[in-house]
């Protein structure tokens, strides 16, 4: 949520304050989530009012302007929109991978496995597992990106 680091000014106490109220009423509003929409919209429109509740209840701290916060809102707006684009797509090309790429990035992303103990268990060195890794990343970047610009057309 580095959106509410900026509306805070980088005063990280406050903008983790906020993010963690963010996420208990993501949590306890998800029920009310379409999900024919915009994750990602909605999430940050939340954390929009919860940013607002947070400035109303901390008067005497001079944060941003509302005409500030609401411009950085609908500034969000597109980039959310995209995001959740991206994140779709996402999810599509690591079905598209071969499955010892998918083995990879699950083990490292998923599983939070260490670049270390994946070499470990596999027997390679840990520059190998990196290179890997990089290629990987290329090939999803590539395939995200077009599926994207496709998706545009």
């Amino acid at each position: 949520m580095s959106f509410i680091r900026i509306m805070t000014m980088n005063r990280h106490d406050e903008a983790e304050e906020i993010f963690q109220q963010t996420c208990i009423v993501l949590w306890q509003k998800f029920s009310q989530y379409d999900p024919s929409g915009n994750f990602a919209a909605w999430a940050c429109r939340i954390a929009h009012y919860e940013m607002l509740k947070y400035r109303e209840s901390k008067r005497r701290i001079k944060l941003l302007s509302d005409e500030t916060l609401e411009s950085l809102a609908l500034a969000a707006m597109p980039i959310a929109a995209e995001m959740g684009d991206r994140r779709m797509a996402l999810s599509t090309c690591l079905k598209k991978l071969p499955s010892q790429d998918h083995d990879l990035i699950r083990e490292r992303y998923f599983d939070g496995l260490s670049v270390s103990e994946i070499a470990k268990r596999v027997g390679r060195s840990t520059h190998a597992i990196y290179r890997e890794l990089s290629r990987v990343h290329g090939r999803l970047s590539r395939c995200v990106d077009r599926s994207v610009s496709e998706g545009m057309q």
